[in-house]
């Protein structure tokens, strides 16, 4: 019996608010239906009261395209005097010490140690504070560095001055060392 009962009340809270809801759609058969379409004669034309202009601004003015503040600066010339022409800076190949160079695996890229830096192929050497000289790394070989320098290759060899150093032969047999 509960059940029964409750399955009732259920069902009339699902279908209530259906009904209600097609009572208030249903038009009233009182209210007569109004023609949309047509229009009033007696609504006048539309007359437009102040018509918009832009006047473009003067030299002094603000552009508005600008950000709020900004204003046109006026233009300073500034005399250039005779100077001097620029003289080319020479690159010394002497400054350069290779000291050793680690050749590349197939996974890694090879690494030279000019200066005390170590560079990669393409990389720019650092360059003294001041200085308009542009010397790129080109190549890494063997016992050899190719650097660019303008439209030049030059080639600076590895030196490592501990194991080049030669020793006379009467150092090598003084008995006091």
């Amino acid at each position: 019996m509960n059940h029964a009962l409750y399955s009732i009340v259920c069902a009339a809270f699902l279908i209530a608010p259906r009904a209600l809801q097609a009572r208030d759609r249903a038009p009233a058969k009182d209210v007569a239906v109004k023609d949309e379409t047509v229009a009033p004669a007696d609504v006048p034309p539309y007359v437009l009261k102040n018509r918009s202009t832009f006047n473009s601004p003067g030299d002094a003015a603000r552009v508005p395209f600008w950000p709020v503040g900004w204003s046109k600066q006026k233009q300073v010339a500034i005399a250039v005097a005779a100077t001097a022409p620029e003289v080319k800076e020479t690159f010394d190949i002497k400054s350069l010490q290779v000291t050793s160079i680690l050749l590349s695996s197939g996974t890694t890229s090879s690494l030279a140690l000019i200066n005390g830096r170590s560079y990669a192929e393409g990389e720019f050497l650092r360059m003294p504070k001041g200085a308009r000289t542009r010397v790129r790394v080109g190549r890494i070989n063997d016992g050899a560095v190719v650097l660019e320098y303008e439209n030049q290759k030059i080639v600076v060899p590895l030196r490592r001055f501990e194991l080049n150093q030669h020793k006379s032969e009467d150092d090598l047999l003084d008995p006091n060392r």
